[in-house]
């Protein structure tokens, strides 16, 4: 087994890094438009002088980066996809390594829920489905 010490914050990206690998690696390309970069970007770009972002253009400029982001995924994946729809996390045609990276992600999902004293039973970070190989030997423990 390895040790990795990761601050909080660290942990958290880590986290998220996985969640779009895995979601990448299944079709959803929509996605990558949720990154910080670009929503930050969009955000400072489309703001006025008086603080005030035009959401009808980021709207706009997200539907057409969605239509472009479906055209690059159906070509990889040689399929026509109907929009927000994707392979699944379980499917066959995704990478092993895509589930390994959900699994590992839902652990640290679930750590940080138990770690929440307000936390609910009826989210999907309650509880942890494992499904690869060595799914069983990801641990993760928070120092908070």
């Amino acid at each position: 087994m390895t040790t990795l010490h990761l601050t909080e914050d660290q942990l958290r990206l880590v986290q998220q890094a996985l969640d779009l690998y895995s979601r990448i690696g299944i079709g959803q390309f929509d996605h990558i438009k949720y990154h910080p970069t670009f929503v930050n970007h969009l955000s400072n770009k489309l703001t006025d002088g008086k603080g005030r972002i035009d959401f009808t253009r980021y709207h706009e400029i997200g539907d057409e980066a969605d239509e472009k982001l479906m055209e690059a995924r159906n070509i990889l994946i040689q399929e026509d996809l109907h929009p927000n729809t994707s392979w699944g996390i379980f499917n066959e045609k995704g990478d092993e390594s895509c589930r390994v990276a959900y699994d590992i992600m839902q652990v640290i999902r679930h750590e940080f829920w138990k770690a929440n004293p307000n936390r609910s039973e009826l989210t999907v970070d309650a509880g942890v489905n494992l499904r690869t190989e060595d799914g069983d030997k990801i641990m993760c423990k928070l120092s908070i």
